[in-house]
């Protein structure tokens, strides 16, 4: 039997965490695939640096930098840059990858972003994208509603 090597098996686990996104089992798949511990805020993603898990939120503001090196966009969760509490960075590389541009196509939305947990120099968490399938947007998780009802008027 020949041996794979280590990328082999990196290569499979993302096909396997691609194949989950798109039939919606990434919740369950994706534990078994590449061994996320559980999904995260942008904020408890810091106390999870060198995991692989999925962080959720809601890409506040997002950037292509066409003229920075490796022509990164950011997608930036829950608060918009510089106070992001996680951002999802997409090689330049990457882009021809997405059928829309992904600052376009995320902005606003609530997504799960799957993937290797690290910080920038800054100290700002960051998650490397590669691949589509690491970006699955949701419904946003239900907020409770205010005390307010419809006959109440808004101060």
């Amino acid at each position: 039997m020949k041996r794979r090597k280590h990328g082999d098996r990196h290569r499979l686990r993302r096909y396997l965490l691609a194949i989950a996104a798109a039939c919606g089992l990434g919740a369950l798949f994706a534990t078994a695939a590449v061994k996320v511990v559980q999904t995260l805020t942008g904020d408890d993603a810091l106390q999870h640096l060198n995991e692989t898990n999925t962080v959720c939120g809601t890409v506040a503001s997002a950037r292509f930098l066409e003229e920075a090196p490796g022509n990164p966009t950011y997608l930036n969760l829950d608060h918009p840059y510089p106070n992001q509490s996680c951002a999802a960075v997409i090689a330049g590389a990457a882009r021809p990858r997405f059928k829309v541009a992904p600052e376009t196509a995320f902005m606003g939305k609530w997504v799960c972003v799957t993937g290797f947990i690290t910080t920038n120099s800054r100290g700002k968490v960051e998650i490397a994208v590669t691949d589509p399938a690491q970006i699955v947007v949701q419904n946003a998780p239900f907020t409770p509603p205010t005390n307010r009802t419809a006959a109440t008027p808004a101060p």
